[in-house]
């Protein structure tokens, strides 16, 4: 499928993008002309993959932003600043995420990996609608998680989406994926009427340091499926292609999960009703921080 090469009438907003898959979709943005805006946790590595995407794409907009994504507070607080520097948002990619180990709360009260993986992204969504759906009035506008096959792992428990019962490194992770997945369809039901395309997708098992996050467990399944991994370029395709692909294919995406550019296959726990019941308790907890 064809993807357009000029992307400069275009402002994306990446997070998760100092390394691995975000790095390389922000890099390949900037190379077609984008506007890119590198949501990141660490200053340091923010900046230095601001560096290299401008020293290497010859595209002089390109800037960094900090939030630590597991604070709403943070998140809140960067989504401000956003919506002060840009006008409209073309296409939105939640893609920081992480795998912790054993279980934590943050400062703020919700079990980590939901906070990191879910809140943070569906918080920083609502934030910057008005953006979204000024980029959807000149055509149309993208919103794009990175989601994953681990969406399998469970359903969702409502009663306890903070995990305080059993609790486990791939039960969190798994459902936080689950919950990306659940909002992109969400979306779609909510605002696809406004030009507002929605998708997930699973990158695949990518060589990247998230395997290395996730505690002990993290580990092992590093270590044993790094000889079957896929490298970052491979694992970022299918991000790139929701992200920038031609109005009539993005169209086609429809609150869908893909995989490798394809309709993937998802759970049968993956349900509308569940989508709908996830938006309106997610939109109760992020209530103080809008």
């Amino acid at each position: 499928m064809s993807i357009p090469q000029d992307l400069s009438d275009k402002t994306y907003v990446v997070t998760g993008a100092n390394s691995g898959i975000g790095y390389v979709a922000a890099m390949n943005f900037a190379s077609r002309g984008a506007t890119v805006a590198l949501v990141c946790r660490s200053e340091p590595r923010g900046r230095e993959a601001v560096a290299n995407i401008i020293a290497a794409t010859n595209n002089p907009n390109v800037s960094l932003y900090l939030a630590d994504f597991s604070l709403m507070s943070s998140v809140s607080q960067v989504a401000d600043t956003l919506l002060a520097d840009h006008t409209k948002i073309d296409v939105l990619c939640n893609n920081a995420g992480a795998a912790n180990g054993p279980r934590s709360e943050t400062a703020e009260g919700f079990e980590t990996t939901f906070a990191t993986n879910h809140l943070s992204g569906f918080l920083l969504t609502n934030k910057l609608l008005p953006a979204l759906t000024r980029a959807a009035g000149n055509g149309l506008a993208r919103v794009v998680f990175t989601s994953s096959y681990g969406h399998n792992n469970s359903p969702l428990d409502f009663d306890d989406l903070n995990l305080k019962k059993d609790y486990t490194t791939l039960k969190a992770y798994g459902r936080s994926k689950l919950m990306n997945l659940l909002t992109a369809r969400e979306i779609h039901k909510r605002h696809g009427n406004h030009n507002i395309v929605a998708s997930s997708f699973h990158p695949g098992a990518v060589r990247t340091p998230i395997w290395g996050k996730g505690g002990t467990v993290g580990r092992v399944l590093g270590i044993a499926m790094y000889p079957f991994m896929i490298n970052v370029e491979k694992g970022a395709d299918t991000f790139i292609w929701l992200a920038s692909s031609s109005a009539k294919e993005s169209e086609n995406a429809n609150g869908h999960y893909f995989y490798k550019k394809s309709r993937g296959k998802v759970a049968p726990f993956a349900t509308d009703e569940a989508a709908e019941k996830l938006w309106l308790e997610s939109t109760r907890l992020i209530e103080p921080y809008l």
